[in-house]
């Protein structure tokens, strides 16, 4: 859920970046990403909120349950500090399986037990207080009055990110053995593309019709998620592969299902969102080629990481974890650019700076032939601060337009 648009208090533009480039963090990072532009800015200072969301769920079980807990809040705590809490929540139990299972490979062995059973609870409460939390942060900021175009970024931008640790955490109720039930290794990637593309087809139908279609399957997956949790917690991951295989199908088959059709089906109710609104007239481009300009970003970012493990095989095999992190910060890093591009009402680039450095890596991994384990860590790393640079750079600019503070409702910026 995301927070109500506002117009908030403009400054002078020669003061706009002047705190983030007096920052310590310009002293630290020698990999600087370029401010936001004067025309960005002056496009979040125009911009209102629209968003449709018809699902079910969502209409007569989440809505009323998220302003029932909302009230518990006090009114000085921030939406963006809820946001980011629910974050958290996720990262932390990310984490913990990531530590426990760094390979995805708990699953596979069924006499032993490689992910503690308390591991599975902590995840299953973890991600629904954030799914819950990104529910109400926005029904907050409504309460409060103190919606902004930063809140809804910062919404956004950290479901890009979540979105794909989810799928990543699920491979360690999967594992990887085919044969036990699991997801086969060369499968992940198409497994993390699968999801990620839907977040990415929402995005661009929006950058279209200047509308969020929200899917009505999200709030679904979450709660299909956490029940996945609780259950690898009664019964282990095995348990409840075999259950699955025995009563009904296995659940790799399940998701081996499940996932082209969501693909399909997110893409075609997208491109029919679009056509309405050219028919409407309420389309925001105007040619075809400025409507699709978009995706060349995209595709470039999945065929140069998506080909990674097919020229890299062994590297792939044996640190997918370290691809799967690569994969999603850079994801992100490009998305929350096609976010901005959309609220800003700016063109984006076909080539984003996150590219370049991606490509970098590939070169020298697939053409040149360094040593690609070595190559794809240290790229891993890098996608990772480089995201996390951008965010900071991101909300420091709009903080200073906007006059206000991330987390605090009554402080100003000045």
């Amino acid at each position: 859920m995301v927070e109500d648009v506002e117009k908030g208090t403009e400054v002078p533009e020669e003061e706009i970046h002047s705190q983030s480039k007096n920052s310590i963090f310009d002293k630290l990072y020698c990999y600087k990403m370029p401010n936001l532009s004067t025309e960005q800015l002056n496009g979040f200072s125009k911009y209102k909120y629209a968003a449709i969301d018809t699902s079910p769920l969502s209409k007569y079980v989440m809505h009323p349950l998220w302003d029932w807990g909302v009230t518990f809040f006090p009114t000085w705590v921030a939406p963006n500090v809820m946001t980011f809490t629910g974050y958290i929540c996720l990262l932390s139990y990310y984490c913990l399986l990531a530590h426990y299972d760094w390979n995805f490979s708990a699953g596979n062995d069924p006499d032993k037990v490689i992910i503690p059973i308390w591991v599975w609870f902590v995840a299953a409460i973890l991600h629904s207080a954030s799914h819950h939390l990104d529910g109400m942060d926005g029904k907050q900021a409504r309460r409060t009055g103190s919606g902004s175009p930063l809140g809804e970024l910062m919404d956004h931008g950290i479901d890009s990110n979540c979105m794909w640790m989810l799928p990543v955490s699920l491979m360690s109720v999967f594992g990887t053995d085919p044969e036990s039930g699991g997801i086969n290794l060369y499968y992940a990637p198409f497994l993390l593309l699968s999801l990620t593309f839907n977040f990415w087809v929402s995005h661009w139908e929006k950058y279209n019709t200047g509308v969020l279609y929200l899917p009505w399957l999200f709030d679904i997956a979450q709660c299909i998620v956490v029940t996945l949790f609780f259950f690898a917690g009664f019964m282990t991951p095995v348990g409840l592969k075999n259950f699955f295989a025995d009563n009904f199908i296995p659940l790799n088959h399940i998701m081996y299902l499940l996932l082209p059709v969501g693909m399909l089906g997110s893409l075609g109710l997208s491109c029919l969102n679009v056509h309405l609104a050219i028919k409407a007239g309420t389309h925001k481009q105007n040619t075809w080629l400025e409507m699709f300009r978009p995706w060349v970003p995209y595709f470039i970012l999945n065929f140069l990481l998506c080909s990674f493990p097919v020229f890299c095989t062994d590297t792939y095999m044996s640190h997918p974890r370290i691809w799967t992190i690569a994969y999603g910060f850079t994801f992100s890093n490009v998305v929350c650019r096609l976010m901005i591009n959309q609220m800003s009402s700016t063109r984006c680039n076909l080539i984003e700076p996150p590219l370049i450095p991606l490509f970098l890596m590939w070169f020298l991994s697939v053409v040149v032939g360094v040593n690609p384990g070595n190559v794809l860590t240290l790229y891993s790393v890098f996608s990772m601060c480089s995201f996390f640079h951008y965010a900071y750079v991101v909300i420091n600019d709009l903080c200073d337009h906007l006059n206000i503070c991330a987390f605090s409702i009554t402080s100003t910026r000045r």
